[in-house]
């Protein structure tokens, strides 16, 4: 490969689209606090227009969120950055919202953010009762777009069979311990097209005899069941 055609297509490899900048740039990123004064240091200050010179002070910290304040040393003029935007609901930063999404879809709880916090050299989490609030936000916001995805599921499965809307349906469930006898455990209900979506789902946390009762009157050989939509 010769030298022309190696750079053309780095070039090409590194450009980025214009229509994927608002993408690109919104995206959270972990730097250091000394690497951000550095780079302030090589820009002028908006009120006096000399170099910025000056020290950082954290007004408010709430787990990963911050605000800070850059002093200019000069002329006193003041810099405001928030670390992180709010969700629509006003009372929670979005970045603590991600980080118990992402350690819950991990299996990480509360100590393990915190350990994996302090190895990257991060703040710690939000308090614990401040960290269980937002894990009501997010169960909230889970089962209502789990709600409206089935929902659709639904439509597109009906779609899918031509529009007919008795559908054999197929059942699916885990339990805690082996045997199935356990009292905790999730079940599915599957439609059986040829791309299959999940139209319902339960969970339980204590026994219930006329659960037990009607699924053991339905339960066929073949685990399928015939469901009318109405």
């Amino acid at each position: 490969m010769d030298s022309s055609s190696s750079s053309s297509s780095s070039s090409s490899s590194s450009s980025v689209n214009i229509d994927d900048m608002d993408d690109l740039l919104d995206i959270n990123l972990i730097i250091h606090m000394k690497s951000l004064i550095s780079l302030l240091k090589q820009t002028l200050c908006s009120e006096c227009n000399h170099l910025w010179d000056g020290s950082p002070s954290i007004k408010t910290r709430n787990g990963l969120y911050m605000h800070v304040e850059f002093k200019c040393s000069n002329c006193g003029c003041i810099t405001h950055l928030y670390s992180s935007p709010q969700v629509q609901d006003g009372r929670h930063q979005e970045i603590n919202a991600r980080l118990e999404l992402g350690a819950t879809l991990c299996g990480l709880g509360y100590n393990g953010i915190i350990k994996l916090l302090g190895a990257l050299n991060l703040p710690p989490p939000t308090q614990q009762r401040k960290y269980s609030e937002t894990q009501e936000f997010i169960l909230n916001y889970v089962e209502k777009c789990q709600e409206q995805s089935m929902i659709a599921a639904v439509e597109e499965t009906i779609a899918e069979t031509g529009g007919a809307r008795e559908l054999t349906l197929s059942g699916d469930g885990a339990w805690l311990t082996r045997g199935h006898t356990s009292v905790h455990g999730v079940s599915a209900m599957y439609s059986t097209t040829k791309h299959p979506k999940i139209l319902d789902t339960t969970w339980s946390s204590k026994k219930c005899l006329t659960a037990t009762q009607i699924h053991d009157e339905l339960i066929t050989p073949m685990n399928k069941v015939l469901f009318h939509i109405v």
